[in-house]
């Protein structure tokens, strides 16, 4: 994670080099500062608010808001934790802040980040069961049971990310190795860092990203079929209706569509229901691009860093990228609250009743409020009737 400067780590330069109070360079640190800036005060009002509003309205207490409000809390503490650090770390050449933070601040990016992208799948396979499998989603996929699962992955997280405690070092540099730099050991154990590089790539794109791309496409799949089979019926029904007119059955007609009034609304509350779907399917499918987008760059820059393929000391255009590269990462932890704002309406609404410290939440409570279950069941529905 941490992006690697021209350091020269044989220890030969001179002291000049390794000099903390050495001119800075505003027309590099200025962006930087900037980005982290806003990051640091989006993501912290954005994941303080998803939190707050998951927990206080009733109308938002799902079993995917539950595991939406455990991804804003790993993003915050990316936020508070590292984002002071790094921010910290700009106006200093060297590492002054000891050998507990140099190994604990990467350490706990890694855990942010494997919770996230765990979190991640856990949601897309939680929708899959309530799309594709309604009937098992109404015993698997409960609140009670996503708070055990979030547990989980929180262990698991903290767990799976201590091999960055072995290989984040805290380095003597200089002539008589007065100064410090916190790094990923490349002379020390260089088949470790190998390993660890390829292992946290698999770990938080690999592995979860092929489990999602098959929980979504499977999830589209059904939503497609369900779709179908509502256009059929659909074009069957207006068949019939103009059959009867044909024949002379005006009254008979009239009669079926009084009778069947409620039924128009039950296919416009379906309709209704569908688009919700959509919404919140792409939505969510939104998080996880973003997120491999903001992640994917850094990983495999890690990676071809520590097989050689690129040198570990950066120069130029390789220099930038890798500080962007890792600045993406870091702006990943404050996105998606927005996210949430411009793609749900129910999200938007709580953030606004939040902001605005409103007390009043029964005409918000009194709205209607879809659930992909629901949907899935209508759906479930529509396969049966179908068949018939």
């Amino acid at each position: 994670m941490e992006e690697y400067d021209e350091y020269d780590y044989s220890g030969n330069s001179t002291e000049n080099t390794y000099d903390p109070h050495s001119f800075f360079q505003w027309n590099e640190l200025l962006p930087t500062l900037i980005v982290y800036s806003i990051t640091f005060i989006l993501g912290l009002v954005g994941n303080i608010l998803m939190i707050f509003i998951t927990f206080k309205y009733r109308r938002m207490k799902s079993v995917t808001n539950v595991f939406l409000a455990s991804l804003a809390s790993s993003d915050l503490i990316l936020i508070t934790v590292c984002i002071p650090v790094k921010i910290a770390k700009l106006f200093s050449y060297t590492w002054q802040m000891g050998a507990v933070v140099c190994k604990g601040i990467h350490y706990m990016q890694y855990v942010s980040a494997i919770c996230s992208v765990l979190t991640l799948t856990a949601i897309s396979i939680e929708r899959y069961y309530a799309i594709v499998h309604p009937m098992k989603a109404k015993y698997i996929c409960t609140i009670s049971q996503a708070k055990k699962i979030i547990l989980l992955i929180w262990i698991v997280s903290i767990l799976l990310a201590t091999p960055t405690l072995k290989v984040q070092i805290h380095l003597p540099v200089g002539r008589y190795g007065e100064y410090r730099y916190c790094v990923r050991g490349w002379d020390v154990n260089t088949k470790l860092t190998k390993f660890h590089e390829v292992y946290m790539f698999i770990l938080i794109f690999v592995g979860p990203f092929c489990i999602m791309s098959l929980s979504y496409s499977l999830i589209c799949w059904e939503i497609w079929k369900v779709m179908e089979r509502r256009l059929v019926m659909t074009s069957e029904e207006a068949l019939s209706r103009t059959h009867t007119s044909v024949n002379g059955n005006e009254r008979l007609l009239e009669g079926t569509i009084s009778n069947n009034g409620g039924k128009r609304n039950n296919r416009s509350n379906t309709r209704d229901d569908t688009l919700m779907v959509k919404q919140v399917i792409c939505m969510l499918v939104t998080v996880v691009v973003l997120f491999a987008v903001c992640w994917t760059p850094m990983l495999i820059d890690n990676v071809l860093t520590a097989y050689g393929v690129i040198h570990f000391m950066k120069f130029g255009t390789l220099k930038y990228l890798s500080s962007s590269f890792s600045l993406m990462a870091y702006f990943n932890s404050c996105i998606n609250p927005i996210i949430y704002g411009f793609m749900s309406r129910n999200f938007r609404r709580s953030f606004v009743q939040a902001l605005c410290l409103k007390t009043d939440t029964r005409s918000l409570d009194r709205e209607r409020t879809y659930s992909l279950r629901n949907v899935s069941r209508r759906g479930s529905h529509t396969r049966s009737s179908s068949v018939r």
